[in-house]
């Protein structure tokens, strides 16, 4: 968004509280898993040790992921924010996090956008994302930002 365009306080929250709220219903899930593994690798019967492993993820965060897909959250060109706050770590993403503003809520997008897509490719990825705390910082900034006690229903 360019900084000649600046939206309300209220417009911002109009745009994307449905968003906000379809994610802010994983919050009890990721405050349990978060620190945690999600995923597992398949190990059933018939596999040998020479068989491609294939990785099983908890039902939570594959809903967590479909639901994010779907919000306006996502931005392909997510690397730009990267480069200009200069993230590269998860400690990055966490501090970046915590210093955003509501007008800054496509920042947060953008680090949830790069966990997602990434994740496309690379299903380790998603589970990254819970195991370094990052969705969870998400989600407890944006509940923050937006003043959403609990989701609507």
């Amino acid at each position: 968004m360019a900084d000649s365009l600046r939206l309300s306080r209220d417009e911002i929250i109009i745009c994307y509280k449905e968003d906000v709220v379809r994610l802010i219903k994983f919050l009890p899930w990721l405050q349990g898993a978060s620190g945690g593994a999600s995923s597992s690798i398949y190990s059933g019967e018939g596999i040998d040790k020479s068989s491609m492993a294939v990785p099983v993820y908890d039902s939570n965060l594959l809903n967590f992921v479909k639901e994010a897909k779907k919000t306006d959250f996502i931005n392909r060109n997510y690397v730009y924010t990267f480069s200009r706050y200069r993230m590269k770590t998860a400690q990055d993403e966490l501090r970046v996090i915590s210093a955003c503003s509501l007008q800054d809520i496509s920042v947060l997008g953008d680090i949830l956008s790069k966990y997602i897509l990434k994740g496309d490719v690379r299903g380790a990825v998603w589970s990254e994302g819970v195991q370094n705390g990052v969705y969870l910082a998400l989600l407890l900034k944006l509940k923050e930002l937006m003043e959403i006690r609990k989701p609507l229903e």
